[in-house]
């Protein structure tokens, strides 16, 4: 296994590798710490499952759909920008405007701070540190986010998620992960999809939940006719998977969350209008958790908090 640093445009990507298998995971720390590139085996053939950009310019055209981006301190919308946490009400920037939300955080494109690499025969793994002084207009919540990425040669990808409120009072936070994920050469049509979704939100014109409905989909979906973009509660267990397959390549992507209770107990499922990829989205809080109370954790001061999900193929 071994850590490298390659020019992507103007910035600098970090790759981690398996000299045995030719698996890959690329990421940008300068921007958001992004996962652009993620080439993973089965049998003997490598797939590069995730859907990102080709270059710095088109990564940069292209960030209104948060292709892989950490999203943080919410994830998903805030209705109008508006919440009150602890008896104080807040204003957060509107950066989804046709909608009049508050939209995934602020850390996506933030430049991380690489603190630690680690290789050994089995595994690499890269952590990423984002200090944040409590400055963001609406967030007066001074926190320190650390993600490790760990490429592994028996355990596919995995991100750890490490949190610290560095403030003198409580803050409220959802966390969610934004991957794309693609076969090559293939589309919705070829694929279906398995996940242990227990319950729907339901949208208003704002895609703010409003309600929920009780699901059931008794196995795989095939993806061909569906239009998803929804977030799903999932079943409350030590780990749940998400999972993509090829019908064509009998290939599955499977994407796994932590998720008892407090951790990713949400998933946002998500078929852009290209149709070539799916968004596959862990989620700790559901749509507007800041308002709902539905799924929002709150740091005390000084603690911290621990959440993992990942990637393997099948």
């Amino acid at each position: 296994m071994k850590i490298s640093k390659e020019s992507f445009g103007r910035f600098t990507e970090y790759v981690l590798s398996n000299s045995t298998t030719g698996e890959s995971v690329s990421l940008l720390p300068a921007f958001g710490g992004i996962i652009r590139k993620m080439l993973l085996k089965k049998a003997e053939h490598l797939y590069n499952v995730i859907a990102c950009a080709e270059s710095d310019e088109q990564l940069v055209k292209e960030m209104a759909a948060y292709p892989s981006a950490h999203l943080f301190p919410w994830g998903n919308r805030v209705r109008d920008g508006k919440y009150s946490f602890e008896g104080i009400d807040y204003q957060l920037p509107i950066n989804e405007v046709p909608l009049n939300n508050a939209i995934h955080g602020f850390v996506a494109f933030a430049d991380f701070e690489v603190v630690e690499e680690k290789v050994t025969e089995n595994a690499a793994s890269l952590t990423l540190r984002y200090d944040y002084k409590g400055n963001h207009f609406g967030f007066p919540f001074p926190f320190v986010l650390e993600i490790t990425n760990i490429l592994s040669a028996e355990c596919g990808f995995t991100l750890v998620y490490s949190i610290k409120n560095a403030g003198n009072t409580s803050m409220p936070i959802v966390l969610g992960w934004h991957p794309y994920f693609k076969i090559e050469g293939e589309t919705v049509k070829d694929w279906t999809v398995e996940f242990p979704a227990i319950k729907q939100s339901i949208p208003d014109k704002q895609m703010i939940s409003v309600d929920t409905k009780t699901v059931d989909f008794g196995g795989a979906v095939a993806l061909a006719t569906q239009n998803l973009d929804a977030v799903f509660a999932v079943e409350k267990r030590e780990r749940v998977s998400t999972i993509l397959h090829s019908i064509p390549k009998d290939l599955s992507i499977n994407v796994w969350q932590e998720a008892l209770e407090k951790q990713f107990n949400f998933t946002v499922v998500y078929i852009p209008p290209s149709r070539d990829c799916v968004a596959i989205e862990p989620m700790t809080g559901n749509t507007n958790a800041y308002n709902s109370g539905d799924g929002l954790l709150t740091l005390a001061a000084g603690e911290s908090y621990l959440l993992s999900c990942g990637v393997f193929l099948s």
